[in-house]
């Protein structure tokens, strides 16, 4: 986007000796995130705040400090001050709040540590890019690297970068791809992103690139067998596609939401209507979400215990609240084991509460949307607008079935908390060409 502010001037390379290592923290940042420093781990490992690695930490905070200092050097630090809204530092005071009324305060107090240190480090790459292009270069860049090291893990660790048989949680998905990722349902996901990634780079830099982008992703998905994710991909790139050419608010959150509140009756709305599982069993009979709506029922039980506050931020799956509760009626003790509740709403409101649930929709939900609305209407700020918009409605309707919000530095969850922040600013601010 635009060094000088956000004001539509570009800026060129020549005068602008810190451009390229600006351009190299942003790729780093993307690199750290969706690589991680422990990829092709071989099992269907998820990192909470106990097994987080030091190695981890510190990548990160470095890379909070780096964001930092180069987005200081930028003319575009000035626009830092759009994210002083006060639904989002409302939503960090609950959180901190939570902590402190945690089940597990050290737990919480860990993982939103590091939460803070993602979100410092997606608000500052945003300002590192001069323009339109050339944050096209610099995020098709990195989505090639990543896809390249995932087909390179299909040769060099072949066993690592697919499932196998012997799998003992999953034997099902033998065969499936999931590259440098623990499970094929974050590979089938990261995939779909990339795949929008591809699209923008196609139409704003390059062709040919955008293509090669858009093709080894969508073949990489295709061999995930992530069925939610190919669902997904066309159904957002269809909507994203619509609403940029609705001039009505409540058209557009009609067409963008529907969706999202269908499938959220589907699947939570049966954990807690009867009448609606009725009629999901009557259009899928035996449809359990491969065994989702018992964890979600697991969960939702106990939040009436501490429905203000809820558990704390992460401080209920994998807490002894959890590993050793006592099965009750219809349960099968499944839950006992997880680590996150697969899907984001019922782990928002279990973390957070209530209140943390409303104020978390606002600012997840409702604000990117109204900020899609209000996007300034030049070529550049509209095509950022469209791929942060289609990323946005891929996360929040695949948060229906994964969870992911706040999940400190997974992929998805940052590609969403960009894209969340890259709204607010083409809302609010010129992009450069």
């Amino acid at each position: 986007m635009s060094a000088l502010g956000f004001d539509g001037r570009a800026v060129e390379s020549a005068g602008d000796p810190g451009l390229h290592l600006r351009g190299a923290v942003f790729v780093a940042a993307f690199l750290l995130v969706w690589i991680s420093t422990a990829p092709f781990k071989g099992t269907y490992y998820v990192e909470t705040a106990d097994t987080s690695n030091v190695v981890n930490q510190i990548a990160f905070s470095l890379m909070a400090v780096l964001g930092l200092a180069c987005a200081a050097t930028s003319r575009a630090g000035r626009a830092a001050h759009a994210y002083l809204r006060p639904t989002w530092l409302l939503l960090l005071a609950w959180m901190t709040l939570g902590v402190f009324y945690s089940a597990n305060p050290e737990i919480s107090m860990r993982a939103f540590r590091f939460t803070l240190v993602v979100f410092v480090i997606a608000g500052a790459i945003l300002l590192l890019p001069r323009g339109q292009r050339h944050f096209a270069s610099l995020l098709g860049a990195a989505a090639l690297i990543v896809l390249l090291t995932c087909y390179a893990g299909l040769v060099l660790f072949p066993d690592v970068a697919r499932h196998l048989g012997g799998d003992v949680l999953e034997p099902e998905h033998a065969g499936a791809w999931r590259g440098l990722f623990d499970h094929k349902n974050i590979a089938g996901a990261v995939m779909v992103i990339l795949m929008l990634i591809g699209i923008f780079v196609t139409a704003s830099y390059s062709r040919s690139f955008g293509l090669l982008i858009t093709g080894l992703a969508a073949t990489f998905l295709f061999m995930t067998g992530s069925k939610t994710s190919m669902a997904l991909g066309p159904l957002v790139v269809l909507i994203g596609f619509a609403c940029a050419r609705i001039r009505f608010l409540w058209l557009r959150a009609l067409i963008a939401l529907g969706p999202l509140a269908l499938l959220l009756t589907a699947t939570i709305g049966s954990v807690l209507s009867q009448p609606i599982d009725a009629i999901v069993q009557s259009v899928s009979p035996g449809q359990t979400f491969t065994g989702r709506t018992e964890i979600w029922r697991f969960a939702l039980d106990r939040l009436w215990e501490r429905p203000l506050f809820g558990y704390g931020f992460e401080g209920f799956w994998g807490s002894e609240l959890v590993l050793f509760a006592e099965a009750k009626e219809n349960e099968t003790g499944i839950s006992n084991g997880m680590v996150h509740g697969h899907n984001g709403y019922v782990d928002l409101v279990v973390g957070l509460g209530l209140p943390g649930l409303a104020i978390g929709l606002v600012a997840l939900i409702l604000l990117p949307l109204r900020d899609h609305h209000r996007v300034i209407p030049t070529v550049e700020n509209k095509a950022l607008a469209e791929l942060f918009f289609r990323i946005w409605l891929f996360a929040v309707y695949s948060a229906c079935l994964e969870s992911f919000f706040f999940r400190r530095a997974d992929p998805v969850w940052f590609a969403l908390l960009v894209a969340v922040i890259g709204l607010r600013l083409t809302s609010k601010f010129r992009v450069a060409p």
